[in-house]
């Protein structure tokens, strides 16, 4: 059984090194900016899974006071990020660190927390049910070159 760390500066590299594997399109340089400036605020947290010394999983929620789909209160928790490693998956770890993160997000007021997900991940849509999220709807977005 593993244990879950709030995660500083000092795990940057463990926090960029999974995070990249969510964030495909963005570089190590560019996450680690926005991590340095999101350590900087009282608003982000970011949780490590550690098992037998490495780190195996994380998440990063936040708070935030701009609307969020679906949400009747401010501030709303936000999950803004979460990955297992494949060889881990399916074994109650992103549900924990959901729940420890959940602890967080009550302790600064929250009373709803909000995400979103890539339309068709599969593993992401199943694991936002068996945590208790329901569908607040779907959005379409659109992008055209000028």
């Amino acid at each position: 059984m593993g244990e879950i760390k709030v995660a500083g500066k000092e795990e940057m590299n463990h926090l960029i090194n999974l995070a990249m594997r969510v964030y495909t399109g963005s570089s190590y340089d560019g996450l680690q900016d926005e991590f340095e400036e999101m350590f900087l605020s009282d608003k982000h947290r970011f949780l490590l899974y550690i098992l037998n010394g490495e780190p195996i999983a994380f998440m990063h929620l936040s708070i935030r006071v701009d609307y969020v789909q679906g949400s009747e209160s401010s501030p709303t928790g936000y999950l803004e990020g979460v990955y297992v490693m494949p060889d881990y998956r399916k074994k109650g770890i992103s549900t924990a660190l959901f729940h420890d993160g959940k602890t967080w997000l009550l302790e600064k007021g929250c009373k709803q927390i909000g995400s979103d997900m890539e339309e068709g991940n599969l593993d992401s849509y199943s694991f936002h049910k068996s945590v208790g999220f329901k569908e607040a709807g779907r959005l379409v977005t659109f992008i055209q070159n000028l």
